[in-house]
């Protein structure tokens, strides 16, 4: 666990907050959870495990995906850089559908990515899980694409997080994507339901 974090730090995740959105407002709500996805990134959340990803489910516009974009910004800025100046941290954010579509495109050679990546897996976010066509075809194989996917990244938990938003329910996503992954999701994920109106 790592030690508690610098006075400057809460400045800048306020920053990287109205940095994604501009007009950036919270209620109690949306702060509980704001304040814990911080203590997570520092390492020192007694409520969320470091070791596993986020799931974010809930209604249309409650603020899943502004809040993965935080997180990786957050990341972003506070694990610096190589000596080469390249960025260490942030995540990549895919919609489910952009990957489905990937491999309508490309078959399987689309999702190493994903799922291998040449051995050097990286924390990704899938958004709007449940959205993406299923089964995704590529010259008649059929596939469902995310649950494929999401069982390699569970090999992998040990090397890389995954993130998912999703407008489904835990039994909804049992139904789309097996038992299988829903008898992970705790083993994986943070889950985090957000509740209320739409923000749009």
């Amino acid at each position: 666990m790592k030690s508690a974090p610098t006075a400057d730090r809460p400045d800048i995740f306020r920053q990287c907050c109205h940095f994604i959105c501009p007009g950036f407002r919270t209620d109690d709500a949306s702060r509980k959870v704001l304040n814990e996805l911080f203590r997570w990134a520092e390492g020192c959340s007694p409520v969320y495990d470091s070791a596993r990803g986020f799931l974010l489910t809930g209604d249309y516009g409650t603020g899943k995906s502004t809040l993965m974009q935080i997180l990786n910004r957050y990341d972003w800025y506070i694990r610096g850089r190589t000596p080469g100046d390249y960025p260490i941290g942030g995540f990549r954010i895919d919609s489910a559908s952009y990957v489905a579509n990937g491999y309508t495109l490309r078959g399987r050679d689309a999702l190493e990515l994903y799922t291998y990546n040449g051995g050097n897996p990286r924390t990704v976010c899938f958004d709007e899980l449940g959205r993406e066509p299923l089964p995704a075809k590529y010259f008649g194989t059929e596939l469902n694409v995310m649950q494929y996917i999401l069982q390699c990244r569970y090999e992998l938990r040990s090397e890389c997080l995954t993130h998912l938003t999703t407008n489904l329910s835990l039994p909804e996503l049992q139904q789309r994507y097996g038992g299988y992954i829903a008898d992970r999701i705790n083993e994986m994920f943070n889950v985090i339901e957000l509740r209320g109106k739409s923000h749009r």
